[in-house]
């Protein structure tokens, strides 16, 4: 039997990890498109890559 708490406690994990294994994910994908072809799957892998970058610089900004 779980409790309140507990229950709180596992949505705040899902909500916490989220957005870090999507950029991890993304990531990922990056690299592997990356290694592909070169053109339009260099664009998308620079795009990827671009993404931890901007999502740092965004919660950089949200704190000041």
């Amino acid at each position: 039997m779980s409790t309140p708490r507990a229950k709180r406690r596992d949505g705040r994990l899902g909500k916490v990890f989220a957005m870090p294994l999507l950029l991890c994910l993304t990531s990922l994908a990056a690299l592997v498109v990356g290694l592909l072809d070169d053109g339009p799957f260099d664009v998308l892998c620079w795009l990827g890559l671009a993404a931890p970058v901007a999502a740092a610089l965004w919660a950089w900004r949200a704190r000041s």
